[in-house]
């Protein structure tokens, strides 16, 4: 529900809110030339513009069809694949990047999510995740406006996530931005 209030306005509020990091993000994920990159939970498609542009080519899977709306607005050359994180309609081992941006805390299951990324993540393939810190105090107040608009609220501490993800085969570390927010970056283990 709140997806679909916000969907207009969610461009303009992650600019207003400084936490817009589309124009670092093909930067941070490099090199994306003419990789398969899946924007798990990509909404709007604000990364996916820029990633593309990049030369990426994009999918982005959300569950607000309000917000993929948006996105297909924006008339990318991306594909838009309206699905839950948890049941991705993907075949195995399709993409090379996988990027979750400020989405990891609303997905309910997150191990299923762990296990679905797993799963159609190349040996080798990549996995970013941009989220809120628990232990900082700007995380309390967005969870609280977010339970308040019956959103789940499963925010992760870093150093959780890291080992998380390292049981589930993809090892990684984490830094920290501004505005109490975390960068993971992984890489799936060969088996």
């Amino acid at each position: 529900m709140m997806f679909k209030l916000m969907a207009p306005f969610y461009d303009w509020f992650i600019k207003a809110s400084n936490i817009d990091h589309s124009g670092k993000v093909a930067g941070w994920l490099a090199p994306v030339e003419d990789m398969e990159l899946l924007d798990l939970g990509g909404g709007t498609g604000l990364n996916a513009e820029a990633l593309s542009k990049a030369g990426a080519k994009v999918t982005i899977v959300d569950y607000s069809q309000a917000m993929l709306n948006r996105a297909a607005a924006k008339k990318m050359p991306v594909r838009l694949i309206r699905s839950a994180a948890e049941v991705l309609p993907l075949p195995d081992c399709s993409f090379d990047i996988v990027l979750i941006s400020d989405a990891w805390h609303h997905f309910r299951d997150q191990c299923g999510v762990i296990n679905e990324v797993r799963r159609i993540l190349r040996p080798g393939g990549r996995l970013y995740i941009i989220d809120f810190d628990p232990g900082r105090k700007v995380t309390r107040y967005i969870a609280f406006f977010e339970k308040l608009l019956a959103e789940p609220v499963t925010f992760t501490m870093p150093e959780k996530l890291v080992e998380l993800l390292k049981t589930a085969g993809i090892e990684g570390g984490y830094r920290s931005l501004r505005f109490g927010q975390y960068f993971y970056s992984g890489v799936k283990q060969k088996p």
